[in-house]
């Protein structure tokens, strides 16, 4: 099924953080929203996640199975790269694939190391592993890669789009190469 975004808004008072905003997108679609800072971007994936109520507008066809990752990595300083992905996961996803995944994006010499003397990148890549190894049908991702270096970003973008394939992907980004690269159709806001 189809999520179909209407005249979505929402404000702050008399502050408008989202202009009316509509777009529909299909099952499986990659959607890549660009736009300047303050436009709304963020906003609007804090409404499809039920952060924030709408103050105008309808969302129809989300899929109850979403997973995201946030501007801030959300992650817990003392523990390790692989207890927090567990942390989020629980027992659902065995040790193994979450180790497996970590490796894959880079982090094998650093998966028992606490986070807090993890690289900002580093930490990126964790809070991606976790976002990955998800059981989601939505995949939400604001600005992912940030913090990556060129050929580190190229890496984690092609196991997003291996791990995500066949989801719908929505991804926040202000670089116009990261958006050409994942292939996706580019939304303006």
């Amino acid at each position: 099924m189809a999520i179909v975004m209407e005249k979505l808004t929402k404000s702050y008072g008399q502050k408008l953080a989202l202009p009316p905003f509509s777009c529909r997108v299909e099952p499986g679609e990659i959607v890549c929203l660009l736009g300047q800072s303050g436009c709304g971007k963020t906003t609007l994936l804090r409404l499809l996640l039920g952060l924030e109520a709408p103050t105008g507008g309808t969302v129809t066809g989300l899929p109850d199975r979403i997973s995201t990752v946030f501007q801030e990595d959300r992650l817990c300083p003392a523990f390790s790269a692989v207890t927090n992905v567990s942390l989020a996961l629980g027992r659902q996803v065995p040790r193994e694939d979450i180790v497996a995944l970590l490796v894959e994006l880079g982090l094998g010499d650093a998966l028992q190391k606490p986070v807090r003397e993890l690289s900002g990148g580093m930490q990126r890549r964790v809070a991606i592993a976790r976002s990955l190894l998800c059981p989601a049908d939505l995949f939400v991702m604001d600005e992912p890669f940030k913090g990556l270096d060129e050929d580190t970003r190229r890496q984690v973008m092609d196991t997003v789009l291996a791990r995500t394939g066949g989801k719908t992907l929505l991804v926040v980004t202000h670089d116009p190469e990261e958006a050409a690269y994942l292939g996706g159709r580019i939304v303006r806001m």
